[in-house]
């Protein structure tokens, strides 16, 4: 599985770390993208042991969560479609 860089701007990193903004910010510029999710979880301004709270952030939005892990990363795939990006994701929401 190719894994791809979190886009992330200085818009984003000026927000305040962890806000529902920045989080819906950092989602949305990563769109149908399978990317790391610790490097997303600190452009959003969150440490992985509070992944929770982006989950529950986005449970909100129209946005499709997919998790799987791959090489012994944790991969993440936001998406608006509910098609399977990847054979060994499993949706989230």
């Amino acid at each position: 599985m190719r894994i791809k860089a979190v886009l992330r701007d200085s818009e984003i990193l000026q927000m305040e770390a962890g806000s529902k903004e920045r989080v819906l910010a950092g989602a949305k510029k990563n769109m149908d993208r399978a990317i790391n999710w610790p490097s997303l979880l600190k452009v959003m301004g969150l440490s992985f042991e509070d992944r929770l709270t982006m989950l529950e952030i986005l449970t909100d939005t129209k946005i499709h969560i997919w998790l799987m892990t791959d090489a012994d990363q944790h991969i993440i795939y936001l998406s608006h479609g509910k098609e399977t990006p990847v054979e060994a994701g499993y949706q989230w929401q």
